[in-house]
């Protein structure tokens, strides 16, 4: 598909272009992403800084033996001995390098691990006789971290520092935060962050970040607030810029979102993984235009980027270009080893649906369903389609799904219960007129199931007592057993009090709708009344029969007709059963 692309995609694109270079201006971002609990982009940076001529290679390196710690050891050990050979006067590699020393004993006994924290601290001392080390807050916290890192007693440390230079070290109170988020106590870790940046550095941005990481669970606003004051101090820290635009995106503001991120991708350390998210969220502004264009010149580079295959059919079907919609749908699901979401499947049976093949619509959008039942607007998709289609045992199934999920989060109305009984008494209809006993049973009895919730949840409503009562009917075709009785005549009872009300009166149509709908009520009972006494006027002798008077049946007659005189089919059943 061909278009014009706008100014600004252009510009992304030649920013893209130059994305890989751009970012390695300042190893000093790398930093800041590890501090703020990004460890994987951080490292990006780092590597591909290391060699760039601003680059202090000593601290690089201590932070990728930081960022390898966790998982390797070795690996840690090798970045700062790179480190002390870069720069023997950097204290912070002497500090990492004895943390790895002191949690690798050569044996599990007490012997052994006193001896390797020994070894460890002996190199950690060798840090701290660089010149300047014993008056940087930065190394007694890191001389601090290297005991909690290997699971030591980690106080006495503290106790050593805090005084002259913890006391004030924003860093450390982010430490401290780190070390409550951990235990899950967020109140206690946002307490610690604030505590950082609101009295120790007002630019110390990783606290900004993990206080709005947490805080965005509790307010959204305060959370962006905080990351918008960050910025007013930091305006061109990267990590600040798509920390804003993400936390817009989680706070469905995709408006503001867009504007963040356009902001981020033009800074030089943004990262050209991150264009494909950019599209996104072009998409949930729908901006379909944009998003399209962007995604397109994408591809090429990221041909296996499921989200950026899945905005192009999403966004052609915006757009209504269904062609194009339905190619690049056949090319997201030939992805090999991919695993497909269910918003893939709801745009592709909504899509399937708009070109009239409602078969595999039907299909695709219970797929969305099955993958995730949980979300709710996929049920009402679904029932869209099949809406289509004549089959109401299934829409009936689907509805009573959809309710469930409603119950659960305790937001299930008397309506909900009201169409999926409708439906599932539809079936039975249906079902009945085929003969299909079986599907009739179970159909209205699942109807009588949603009936009888309407019922308790509206008493007063007389259309649940009356849908209840048809329902129940179906399961007594012969009128035998009168097991609907009760429920008509409670109807009965409830249209009467509408039609009577003195104080607030019916309109004139809200009263020929409760008539119509009590006259069926006594066409039942008239009916059920009928075979009755039909049957026992075909017991009795011909004598007997000659004097037989179907009183019952009669009155109720009598009672339709009191609602309406001229009722055709009530005069003229009369006329035969009063010969």
């Amino acid at each position: 598909m061909q278009r014009t692309k706008t100014s600004l995609v252009s510009a992304l694109l030649l920013l893209g272009a130059a994305a890989t270079s751009a970012m390695a201006q300042n190893y000093a971002d790398g930093i800041e992403y590890y501090k703020s609990g990004q460890p994987d982009r951080a490292k990006i940076i780092l590597e591909r800084t290391l060699n760039d001529s601003e680059t202090k290679q000593a601290e690089s390196y201590y932070y990728l033996g930081e960022i390898a710690f966790p998982t390797s050891k070795d690996s840690a050990m090798m970045y700062f001995e790179k480190g002390i050979a870069a720069d023997p006067e950097f204290a912070l590699n002497y500090i990492g390098k004895g943390k790895v020393i002191m949690g690798q004993p050569l044996a599990n006994d007490e012997k052994s691990v006193k001896a390797a924290i020994k070894a460890g601290e002996k190199e950690m001392k060798a840090g701290l006789k660089v010149k300047g080390a014993k008056k940087d807050p930065a190394v007694a916290l890191a001389y601090v971290e290297a005991y909690y890192d290997n699971n030591l007693p980690y106080q006495e440390a503290v106790d050593r520092f805090y005084e002259k230079l913890l006391a004030d070290y924003a860093p450390y109170y982010v430490f401290l935060g780190d070390i409550e988020a951990q235990k899950e106590e967020w109140g206690e870790a946002c307490k610690n962050y604030e505590l950082a940046f609101q009295w120790y550095d007002t630019t110390c941005v990783e606290a900004y970040i993990k206080f709005a990481g947490i805080y965005f669970r509790i307010n959204p606003d305060i959370a962006i607030d905080n990351v918008l004051r960050l910025l007013q101090m930091r305006p061109n820290s990267a990590i600040a810029q798509r920390e804003l635009a993400e936390s817009y995106y989680r706070a469905d503001k995709f408006n503001e979102a867009v504007q963040a991120y356009e902001t981020y991708m033009q800074n030089p350390t943004a990262f050209q993984t991150d264009r494909p998210r950019y599209a996104a969220l072009l998409y949930y502004d729908k901006q379909y235009e944009k998003s399209l264009t962007l995604s397109e010149e994408l591809l090429p580079s990221f041909p296996d980027n499921l989200m950026l295959k899945r905005l192009i059919m999403y966004n052609t079907y915006e757009l209504k270009d269904y062609v194009s919609a339905v190619r690049a749908a056949e090319d997201l699901f030939a992805t090999p080893n991919a695993t497909f979401n269910s918003r893939d499947y709801m745009q592709y049976g909504k899509l399937l649906l708009a070109l009239g093949q409602h078969d595999k619509a039907i299909a695709a959008l219970e797929k969305a369903v099955e993958i995730d039942p949980t979300r709710l607007e996929l049920y009402k998709e679904l029932m869209t389609g099949l809406q289509k289609t004549g089959n109401y045992m299934r829409r009936a199934e689907i509805q009573d799904l959809y309710v469930k999920q409603l119950a659960a989060l305790e937001q299930d109305k008397t309506q909900d219960y009201f169409i999926a009984g409708r439906y599932y008494y539809m079936a039975a209809a249906r079902a009945f007129q085929a003969n299909d006993t079986t599907t009739t049973n179970v159909a209205a009895a699942k109807a009588d199931s949603c009936f009888a919730i309407v019922v308790e949840k509206a008493p007063e409503d007389y259309r649940g007592h009356l849908w209840r009562a048809s329902s129940t009917a179906l399961l007594d075709p012969e009128r035998k057993t009168g097991i609907a009785i009760p429920f008509y005549e409670k109807a009965i009872e409830v249209i009467l009090q509408d039609l009577n009300n003195t104080e607030t009166p019916p309109s004139e149509a809200v009263a020929n709708r409760l008539k119509k709908d009590l006259i069926e009520a006594y066409t039942y009972m008239a009916n059920f009344e009928y075979m009755a006494e039909y049957n026992k006027y075909l017991s009795l002798s011909d004598e007997q029969k000659a004097t037989f008077k179907f009183t019952n049946t009669i009155e109720w007659c009598n009672k339709i007709l009191a609602v309406d005189p001229n009722h055709a089919a009530t005069k003229e059943f009369l006329s035969i059963i009063s010969q």
